[in-house]
């Protein structure tokens, strides 16, 4: 089983944010937000050697992928910012990392589908980049964009087709005839259809489409919507209506993701986990923080998610979120006050199921 991280690429500056958030604005801001709400509360989280590392830099894109290798993370699940009529936002990063060759790394990407708003910090919700979905013509030039790192040997391929995540399939316009036609649009070049994995969490409550080959169960989202108890889905309410912070147990809820049955019409299921959540640097309001984690915890639960034996559940990728989700607190790269414990901890475990 490979283990593939979600890769956030938001950490550069583009003149979107600088418009929205102020002159040289990047995601590390947020980061450095952070305040502390209890006793022991690390915030704000520092990276190790106050390494605040720029995605427009090759070199520093370089020093993910040798930690990713060097730690046993296969590949990375890189976020997609597809709003319609060619417009992305932060497709640099992995536009370059397709242009370098000599990067050994696996990757694919996840298409992240929603509107963007002023929802940090606890501002009044405004739009700032709409999710529009335009018809066949967008559909057209989208997959054009795509296939250019379909083509790559890195990219992520199941049965030879290339993989795509898609956070909100429910969400999008003509659903089943877009996935039809980029399948037309890749048989005619040559290539085979496109791997489709749904994202399953609050935004997308279960399999969307039979068009979809799979589902990923988005880790800690999954479980605070599906599987906490009615009496913690009332606190967590209460908590949102308020506008405080809701906190939840580490334990409680890898010991759902380690229980759970759940099918999807006899689709592959894609396990999913995390190692650490606290998102109250980018949200005051409505934030959520699970607290007692340890990289000794997220060891002991990811060993035993490797191997536990799942009705439909794949045996060739587990997704981890995230690699790299500074100011959501889940993060595998190496921290000020934790090292490179998170890392250690995946090491330990890819290690031993490469031995068996």
């Amino acid at each position: 089983m490979k283990i593939l991280a979600i890769n956030l690429p938001a950490f550069h500056r583009i003149k979107e944010n600088d418009e929205w958030w102020g002159e040289g604005f990047t995601e590390w801001d947020n980061v450095k937000s952070g305040k502390k709400y209890y006793e022991g509360h690390i915030q704000p989280v520092k990276p190790i050697n106050e390494y605040y590392y720029d995605l427009s830099k090759m070199e520093d894109i370089s020093r993910q992928i040798e930690l990713a290798n060097e730690y046993g993370v296969s590949g990375f699940v890189f976020y997609h910012y597809w709003f319609g009529n060619k417009k992305m936002l932060f497709e640099k990063p992995v536009e370059m990392l397709k242009d370098k060759k000599d990067e050994k790394i696996e990757y694919c990407f996840c298409w992240a589908n929603e509107t963007w708003k002023t929802t940090w910090h606890g501002k009044e919700p405004k739009e700032l980049m709409p999710q529009l979905y335009l018809g066949k013509e967008d559909w057209k030039e989208h997959i054009e964009y795509l296939i250019e790192f379909f083509k790559d040997e890195r990219y992520i391929k199941i049965d030879e087709r290339p993989v795509m995540f898609i956070y909100k399939p429910n969400e999008i316009i003509h659903y089943n005839e877009m996935i039809d036609y980029w399948n037309q649009y890749l048989e005619d070049n040559g290539m085979k259809k496109v791997y489709i994995i749904e994202y399953v969490c609050s935004k997308n409550k279960g399999l969307y489409s039979m068009k979809s080959d799979a589902v990923f169960e988005f880790e800690p989202l999954y479980s605070t919507f599906f599987d906490i108890s009615n009496i913690n889905k009332a606190k967590r309410a209460i908590c949102k209506s308020l506008k405080i912070i809701d906190y939840q147990n580490y334990d409680n809820l890898w010991k759902k993701i380690l229980k759970r049955k759940r099918t999807y019409k006899g689709k592959t299921i894609y396990k999913g986990c995390f190692c650490a959540w606290d998102n109250s640097p980018r949200k005051e309001k409505n934030s959520m923080i699970i607290k007692n984690s340890t990289p000794e915890k997220f060891e002991t639960y990811l060993r035993q998610l490797v191997h536990t034996k799942r009705k439909d559940a794949s045996e060739d990728y587990l997704i981890i979120n995230a690699w790299n989700e500074w100011s959501e607190g889940a993060m595998l790269e190496p921290t000020e006050h934790l090292q490179y414990r998170y890392l250690e901890a995946v090491r330990n475990v890819v290690n031993e199921k490469t031995e068996y």
